[in-house]
């Protein structure tokens, strides 16, 4: 039968995790460990990496990526270490990978740190954490039934999710992750954000990962919106924009919207009617863009082309990651409904068409925000 501990860090005696996980990874019977932190840091490897570098060759470390907050260097000291090392990306803001837990096993026993501490400096010493020090008998059903769904959880994720899940071998992967942003970098941190302190890697190209999802209800009130200032075309950002009203949707996003069809790339996302309703009611697609959701645009009469023409200041957001602010042109004609009722207006992609042009986006979700303000932009998110 389990004996179980509580840790309260710093608040139960000055508690600290640091001194836990040292001891943990020094079980003389330790035949196995598994390592999970959505976050890490260079320090927070550093405070454990004496206890664990005797042990790193039967160490599974399992690390959340694409957060803003796991470091290169962090992900370098466990490989240089020979820990068996994991990747967790869920390509979407979505969810991120976030257990934390330690857990060593034996012929007999276990021992499992379970909480809400990360691999972090912070997360081991100062950060005000709980979690929970239980030793396990395997002799006795119950304790073995938890390792067993603990140990099983983390094999699952390597065999059923390789895309999301995958194993870093060499200094060359970390240094390609970090270029792409899914690592950080300690020798140039970011401005901190509410998606985490980085950018997050702009890189989309696999699909989100495939585990049960529920959505949060909807809310009814929103709050009042700062004014965000509109940033230079193409440029990158350092905080995520502020959303305003959601004003359309579109589900399933199919090739041809991501301008992915061979031979047949008109770069215009189609404006149709989605069955979105405003109001209560199933919009008029003909109307509802030219004449509310982008009406206050400056619109001009292109005679050559015989459309209205407006150009709508854009941010994007793909996968939880902010990509940047495009000016996108727009385009009206009545004469493309062409008697179906199809759709009328169009958003041209333009410079952000090399982001959404990703296989990984195919059968996703399309949201157009309006401007939270005076002077924001519209908001195109896809996830």
């Amino acid at each position: 039968m389990a004996t179980v501990r509580a840790i309260f860090q710093p608040l139960a005696g000055g508690q600290q995790h640091a001194p836990q996980l040292v001891s943990l990874a020094q079980e003389p019977w330790l035949d196995r460990l598994i390592i999970s932190s959505a976050f890490s840091n260079s320090a927070g490897v550093a405070a454990v990496s004496a206890a664990l570098a005797p042990v790193a060759g039967v160490c599974r470390a399992f690390i959340g990526v694409r957060n803003g907050s796991t470091t290169a260097q962090a992900t370098a000291a466990l490989l240089k270490m020979g820990v068996e090392l994991y990747a967790l990306d869920t390509a979407t803001r979505g969810r991120i990978f976030h257990p934390k837990a330690f857990i060593a096993t034996g012929p007999n026993q276990a021992r499992a740190i379970v909480g809400s501490a990360n691999l972090t400096h912070a997360g081991l010493f100062n950060n005000i954490e709980a979690g929970t020090d239980m030793e396990l008998d395997l002799g006795d059903a119950s304790d073995k039934a938890f390792v067993d769904t603990m140990l099983d959880g983390f094999d699952d994720l390597i065999v059923n999710h390789p895309q999301h899940c995958f194993r870093i071998v060499s200094g060359r992967e970390i240094v390609d992750l970090m270029r792409q942003g899914i690592l950080e970098d300690e020798r140039n941190p970011k401005t901190q954000t509410t998606f985490g302190s980085g950018k997050q890697g702009n890189s989309t190209s696999k699909p989100r990962i495939n585990l049960p999802f529920k959505s949060s209800p909807a809310k009814t009130k929103a709050k009042k919106p700062k004014i965000v200032p509109a940033a230079p075309a193409g440029t990158l950002p350092v905080a995520p924009p502020i959303y305003g009203q959601l004003v359309w949707a579109k589900p399933s996003l199919p090739r041809s919207d991501l301008q992915l069809n061979p031979g047949h790339a008109p770069g215009v996302l189609r404006l149709t009617q989605a069955k979105y309703k405003a109001g209560g009611a199933v919009i008029d697609q003909t109307t509802y863009f030219r004449n509310q959701v982008f009406g206050a645009l400056n619109w001009t009469y292109n005679t050559t082309a015989q459309k209205d023409e407006a150009v709508a200041p854009t941010s994007l957001v793909i996968a939880g990651v902010y990509v940047g602010d495009f000016d996108m042109p727009l385009s009206h004609k009545p004469a493309w409904a062409a008697g179906q009722g199809n759709y009328t207006t169009g958003l041209h992609w333009d410079k952000a068409t090399s982001h959404i042009k990703q296989p990984g986006l195919v059968g996703r979700s399309l949201k157009l925000y309006q401007p939270a303000s005076v002077g924001a932009r519209y908001i195109v998110e896809i996830d």
